[in-house]
């Protein structure tokens, strides 16, 4: 998760970065506006999109089996666990995060809330099949969604450019993009770039709203003196779209700049190759990641193969607790010696000390009969567990011979 985060944050940034050196100087509106929206699902897309690896997935699969096959018991966890603690670091974490939903959650629903109190306190009416609703104690026209709330001051007059503003927002359906990033907020309310990233989106509404009201140089000189007016009204609304939007200063820049089609060429030509370029940098990193993920997942394979090897010569061999005269005692006094036809017998145990020091695949490699290869089996498994061996400083499996002599009538006791 930490993971997919610095990603995301790192592909907003950088995609915003491509913004603000090519695209925010244009006047290639619309254009923009659709950049901003597709960056975002970027962001928030690509570090989850899976880069098959054929040769990835082998190994995987590979590693599954061979650790299948290698365990040899499983680890039994401790019986005493500490639950005296139920709050640790991710549950304090994850308490976090769902409070801070629960607030964005509240803080939405709250706005949206906040326009049916509104429009009950205004008259609501039709005018050439547009929905508006007038406001006895607003000073400021904004749009939400598909209404345009204006005061009472302002007539609903088609030749008012406060009006046909708003209408080109309600035209344009900007609120669909405002509600698409506050969802975005409400779900990772903890990154800060959308909040930067909004901030762009509604500035390009209004280069949007207010790039079709004038023809005419007089035209928008005349608009630019009715922005003034309007600059120091603030009643803006949570999730509307307002005629008096701050950032005036950057509408004035925009509104009389000159169109250079050239350059709005040339600028989305070089947002195209490096989107681009970045999109590729991020499959390819994936793809690296999952090679070297995937060799060491060949390499730590093959330690495991070699690791669960019987090693015959071994650096430093298993060992009986207490030494073999111990083990000697331990297995004669468990030795139940069975009824023989002759003075003495000879039988040859084969087994492998595990990694734990248990006994494991034992084997009668020469039995006299008599059910004395049993016995011997059965003497072996209730000694003491060993001490693994080890070679090159690594606990390893190990493969013993014991030969026993078994005589028929006691030694002489000076023997």
């Amino acid at each position: 998760m930490l993971l997919y985060l610095i990603q995301t944050t790192l592909l907003l940034l950088l995609t915003l970065g491509i913004y603000k050196l090519f695209l925010e100087q244009t006047k290639i509106h619309e254009f923009k506006r659709y950049y901003l929206l597709a960056a975002l699902g970027f962001a928030f897309a690509m570090p989850l999109i899976k880069i098959p690896s054929t040769g990835a997935l082998t190994v995987a699969n590979s590693k599954l089996q061979e650790l299948n096959e290698v365990i040899i018991s499983p680890v039994t966890p401790p019986t005493g666990v500490d639950t005296s603690s139920v709050l640790t670091g991710s549950t304090i974490l994850l308490l976090l995060y769902v409070l801070g939903v629960i607030v964005m959650l509240i803080r939405f629903f709250t706005a949206l809330y906040q326009y049916k109190k509104i429009e009950k306190q205004g008259s609501v009416i039709y005018n050439r099949g547009q929905r508006f609703v007038l406001l006895p104690h607003m000073d400021v026209a904004f749009t939400f969604r598909s209404t345009i709330y204006l005061p009472l001051h302002i007539p609903i007059d088609w030749d008012n450019k406060i009006l046909l503003h708003e209408y080109n927002h309600v035209k344009q359906h900007h609120s669909r993009d405002i509600l698409f990033i506050e969802l975005l907020k409400i779900v990772f309310w903890f990154q800060p770039l959308l909040y930067w990233y909004k901030q762009h989106i509604a500035l390009n509404h209004e280069f949007l709203a207010d790039d079709t009201l004038n023809t005419s140089k007089e035209e928008t000189q005349a608009y630019l003196q009715l922005l003034l007016t309007q600059t120091y009204q603030h009643n803006e609304q949570p999730l509307s779209s307002s005629f008096n939007f701050n950032l005036t200063k950057k509408r004035f820049i925009m509104l009389t700049k000159v169109n250079k089609p050239l350059h709005n060429t040339l600028a989305v030509l070089g947002t195209f190759a490096l989107v681009c370029m970045l999109g590729a940098t991020t499959v390819l990193a994936k793809d690296l990641k999952k090679q070297t993920t995937a060799s060491a997942q060949t390499e730590k394979a093959k330690q495991v193969s070699n690791s669960d090897k019987v090693h015959i010569a071994v650096s430093k061999p298993a060992k009986y607790p207490g030494g073999m005269e111990e083990f000697n005692r331990d297995f004669i006094s468990n030795f139940k010696l069975p009824e023989i036809d002759g003075n003495s017998a000879r039988v040859i145990l084969q087994f492998i000390v595990e990694k734990d020091g248990s006994l494991h695949d034992v084997k009668v490699v020469r039995d006299p009969g008599f059910g004395i290869g049993e016995a011997a089996i059965e003497a072996l498994s209730k000694t003491k567990q060993w001490i693994p061996a080890e070679d090159h400083d690594q606990i390893v499996r190990s493969q013993f011979t014991l030969p026993i002599t078994i005589a028929a009538t006691p030694p002489a006791k000076n023997s």
